[in-house]
């Protein structure tokens, strides 16, 4: 279907449509397992990113700055399908307060970074309209 011919009705029945989101496995290879995540919404990057932007005043101005590894994992945490994180024996053997100390603990910065990406990938970034468009 030629996209500038649809129809106003087309279009809204293609974003009534648009429930699921994008899933990818990938292979950690130092750990040798697989890692199932999901693309976010729009509202829950820019809720994550918002929860890791730190706020401070210097000189009458506010200085804003995105925790990297914060975003990182809290992304990674919001977008995987498995594995489970939060399991009771991944907390239990960590002493960890949740899946996100837990992602933290267990995942090389390297790692953090990639799943990241991979994250944002799923969700629409990196994209050109170019990309878009064809």
């Amino acid at each position: 279907m030629d996209m500038e011919k649809m129809t106003g009705e087309q279009i809204i029945n293609r974003l009534l449509e648009a429930d699921s989101l994008p899933e990818k496995t990938v292979t950690l290879p130092r750990l040798g397992i697989p890692v199932t995540l999901r693309g976010l919404t729009g509202k829950q990057v820019f809720g994550i990113r918002e929860r890791c932007t730190r706020r401070r005043e210097r000189r009458g101005q506010v200085i804003e700055h995105i925790d990297e590894e914060d975003f990182n994992v809290a992304l990674i945490e919001a977008a995987t399908v498995s594995p489970n994180w939060g399991d009771g024996k991944l907390l239990a053997k960590h002493k960890a307060s949740g899946p996100e100390e837990i992602i933290k603990r267990v995942l090389l910065a390297g790692e953090l970074s990639a799943l990241g990406e991979t994250v944002l990938d799923l969700s629409g970034f990196n994209i050109s309209l170019d990309d878009v468009k064809n």
